[in-house]
């Protein structure tokens, strides 16, 4: 067998094992990392967010856009790891975050909550939110290919989130 480490991300985990075995083109995590699932699907009750800011589009000056970016991500993340959350990804001027999927959070709806309320009155960011939560049960685990695999979540409540976010911008 073949080990190596390899990076993953940059929320709570660092490290991850890769095991490679001779003849066998698949690489495979394997064990349970800080409550982190690393090759498993399985049906889970969890919170999902989509944040977006509201009027990003009007940034023009690039500088700019780059200083709302990290202005509105950096107070995002302190507020996500601060509520037990986990950053998935961002996309443009979305963030998206989950609780209780990757990590274990008992009183997950509670936790997101907070987290959103706290995102929208927190005076550094620069920028107006427009913030989905939604909590139900997907399926949830490491998916995707050999090529490109991502921790992820299947099922109508990834729809949904994104539903609440636009009835919430709508609302302005």
């Amino acid at each position: 067998d073949d080990e190596t480490s390899r990076d993953v991300s940059s929320t709570e985990i660092s490290r991850v094992t890769v095991s490679k075995t001779s003849g066998d083109s698949a690489s495979r995590a394997k064990g349970n990392l800080g409550g982190l699932l690393t090759n498993d699907v399985r049906v889970k009750r969890v919170t999902l967010m989509v944040c977006n800011m509201v009027g990003f589009l009007q940034v023009e000056d690039v500088h700019q856009v780059q200083a709302v970016i990290s202005s509105y991500l950096t107070a995002g993340l302190y507020h996500l790891r601060s509520s037990k959350g986990i950053p998935d990804s961002f996309s443009g001027d979305r963030l998206y975050a989950s609780w209780n999927g990757a990590r274990v959070c008992s009183s997950h709806r509670v936790a997101a909550y907070h987290c959103a309320k706290d995102m929208c009155f927190d005076k550094t960011m620069s920028a107006k939110l427009s913030i989905g939560l939604a909590s139900g049960e997907v399926k949830c685990g490491n998916m995707g290919c050999e090529g490109m695999k991502k921790y992820s979540y299947i099922g109508s409540l990834s729809s949904w989130v994104h539903v609440v976010e636009r009835i919430g911008r709508s609302m302005e």
